[in-house]
């Protein structure tokens, strides 16, 4: 039996790299389809000597959307135009990673071509407290930076269609050469050029995973309470709320909506904040 990671899932078969760096083309064992278990990439698994998954050790995290396991960190690749940033979707992902308990890296791609609203959201999450890279593999910036930040590390991939991502990676190591897709000029947005996730090896202790671009997230099952703590800046400013929990939107003597009024919290953040409040609250009733 040896132990090994998911690295890809394709047309039914897992294959699973090993320390020594061979690749092995795997299929799950029956009892393991009963049970349902979904295996994800990143899922680190005991394999027999004839290709076969027999189990699956305990995951340390996991994400629905993209569908990974075992991540040490998630870049979320945004682009400064072409397209442009959508702040809502920017901070459902957000949302959802924080839920998952899994550190975010936020990265502008396409920076050259940054506007004064993109310093603007750039300040935004700097604020809270995020670390935003800034890259641009026109001009080189930022690349050293990004290389620095997926070193030793597990780190996940995501981010709309179109923004660079497969670029960001080909320019960290010219190696991985991952197939990019050019920005539809009609709707400004990347064709999916990245169709199922990866784990590919950057060096002996780092490995990143590519994932398909995604168009909606899904925050099902998260409660109110739970989507507060998505957003590290209430934190900052809910010790002056007359009730506990409150859901700093209707409720009197609420220090978030102090904090609001006073521009300590952005004004975009709290409207993604009540947008994704709402979504929730009408998944419940249904």
């Amino acid at each position: 039996m040896k132990q090994g990671v998911v690295i890809k899932n394709m047309n039914g078969y897992f294959y699973v790299q090993t320390p020594s760096g061979d690749v092995h083309e795997c299929k799950v064992r029956g009892r393991l389809k009963k049970e349902r278990y979904s295996l994800l990439v990143g899922d680190t698994v005991n394999i027999t000597e004839d290709g076969w998954i027999d189990s699956i050790e305990e995951r340390r995290n996991s994400l629905r959307r993209p569908a990974i396991a075992n991540i040490d960190q998630v870049i979320v690749v945004v682009a400064a135009r072409e397209p442009d940033i959508h702040p809502l979707l920017l901070d459902r992902l957000l949302v959802m990673i924080h839920h998952s308990h899994i550190p975010p890296i936020l990265v502008i791609n396409k920076y050259d071509l940054h506007t004064e609203d993109t310093v603007k959201l750039k300040s935004i999450y700097e604020k809270i407290g995020y670390t935003v890279l800034c890259t641009s593999t026109y001009t080189g910036e930022g690349i050293d930076e990004l290389r620095h930040v997926l070193h030793g590390k597990i780190s996940a991939f995501a981010g709309p269609s179109g923004v660079g991502k497969s670029s960001l990676l080909n320019a960290v190591d010219p190696n991985f050469a991952f197939q990019t897709g050019a920005v539809s000029d009609k709707i400004k947005r990347g064709r999916h050029t990245t169709r199922h996730a990866s784990l590919y090896s950057l060096d002996e202790s780092s490995f990143i995973m590519d994932t398909p671009g995604f168009s909606a997230l899904e925050h099902t099952g998260m409660t109110i309470e739970e989507l507060v703590h998505t957003f590290p800046e209430f934190g900052d400013h809910d010790r002056g709320c007359k009730f506990s929990p409150c859901s700093h939107s209707h409720e009197p003597i609420c220090s978030v909506k102090d904090a609001l009024a006073n521009g300590q919290i952005s004004e975009q953040r709290y409207q993604s904040y009540l947008t994704i409040k709402s979504e929730l609250e009408d998944q419940r009733r249904r």
